[in-house]
């Protein structure tokens, strides 16, 4: 439907040629975050596997969340593809308790808990999670009404920049 050559684009491209054409901003970020290589993308997978593998039985959850309470932690949030705005928020809740869930794992058989003594997989971990909480910060800093497309286009920018110069990763 918005094809750049038959579509609405194409056609609009048509009849005023310097009409500039963006994707949605907040859907593009989205994208972006995407093309991960494949051993970051591996430690996404398998943080996520450990974050349902607690929160989807309820019972797990129970003795989580008490053994979070008790140490006065926050629990973990139950990661959903359909929600990728709180991947960074999920990651973030991973790495932060990730001493009570090694000892959650003390008592369960889990293929995974062997990574919580991988000091290289918790590195690439905090890393995935300082990625994703700047994109959700960015994310939400386009959710403002008044925000104009001109200044969406500028946070884009200084955050393409700021990767590039090496500051944000």
């Amino acid at each position: 439907m918005f094809g750049c050559y038959k579509g609405f684009r194409g056609r609009i491209k048509t009849v005023a040629s310097h009409v500039t054409w963006s994707h949605c901003c907040i859907h593009s970020q989205s994208l972006a975050a995407k093309p991960l290589p494949d051993p970051l993308k591996e430690v996404l997978n398998q943080s996520f596997k450990v974050v349902n593998f607690i929160k989807a039985n309820s019972t797990n959850t129970r003795m989580f969340k008490s053994l979070c309470g008790d140490m006065g932690v926050t629990t973990l949030l139950l990661h959903t593809e359909v929600r990728w705005l709180s991947r960074g928020n999920v990651l973030t809740r991973l790495f932060e308790p990730r001493h009570e869930v090694l000892m959650f794992f003390e008592d369960h058989p889990f293929s995974l808990r062997s990574k919580f003594y991988e000091s290289e997989w918790l590195q690439q971990l905090a890393y995935l999670s300082d990625i994703f909480s700047e994109i959700n910060k960015l994310n939400l800093g386009f959710q403002n009404h008044s925000m104009a497309i001109f200044k969406v286009t500028d946070k884009i920018e200084s955050m393409q920049e700021a990767e590039f110069l090496g500051i944000l990763y």
